[in-house]
């Protein structure tokens, strides 16, 4: 699926003819994209856009480069991570020319949040560049909160602990056994969090250096 947003009125709006606008168009959002969508947008913009095999190597230069006059970084972000298992997945951002384009094959929320809120109010996102760091500032502002609502769980956590010491033991210690399984889950999602902003820092990084 591709959606494509346009500039009106210092917002973005969602255009639903990419053929007709295409001119105007400012972000290319492709989410599970099927080949032929893939090969619309390299017909389009004249860039390679990277598989998902490419997309999860690991290799820095698989991650941060310039192709075709274009600049791909692509980071680790996390999604669903209200579920016992969230799910960790790459999603890559190229700038090419004017127009942002990210490629992503899961949803994290900021993805659904920024750009309701830069069609409703004028954020100044308003060309490729100022979009991903709208983009990004949104993804961390998420990361911040995930962080902080794990850190809330695991003091509720603590709190059961401390109570079922009255309990009896036989209870105690199943009550026990699942209170570590979800302090261990809490610690997974940290970490998966803590993943996600060191990926995050690279790209900003990258994109401090080709910018100046």
């Amino acid at each position: 699926m591709i959606k494509a947003f346009v500039v009106d009125n210092d917002r973005l709006r969602l255009t639903e003819d990419l053929a007709a606008d295409g001119d105007r168009v400012v972000w290319a959002d492709l989410f599970n994209p099927t080949k032929e969508e893939e090969a619309r947008i390299e017909s389009w913009l004249g860039i390679a856009i990277p598989t998902r095999e490419e997309m999860e190597e690991i290799e820095i230069s698989s991650r941060l480069y310039v192709e075709d006059g274009g600049y791909f970084m692509t980071a680790v972000l996390p999604a669903q991570t209200e579920a016992d298992d969230p799910l960790m997945s790459p999603v890559t951002f190229a700038l090419a020319g004017n127009r942002l384009i990210t490629i992503r094959y899961h949803e994290p929320k900021a993805f659904k949040t920024f750009p309701l809120r830069a069609e409703k109010v004028a954020t100044g996102c308003t060309s490729g560049d100022t979009i991903l760091i709208g983009l990004l500032e949104a993804i961390v502002d998420r990361l911040a909160d995930i962080l902080e609502r794990a850190g809330r769980e695991v003091e509720a956590i603590s709190r059961d602990i401390f109570q079922a010491r009255s309990t009896k033991a036989s209870k105690r210690n199943r009550d026990f056994q699942e209170l570590l399984k979800g302090i261990g889950r809490k610690e997974d999602l940290a970490s998966s969090v803590r993943d996600s902003l060191i990926s995050l820092q690279r790209l900003a990084g990258f994109l401090a250096h080709v910018a100046g």
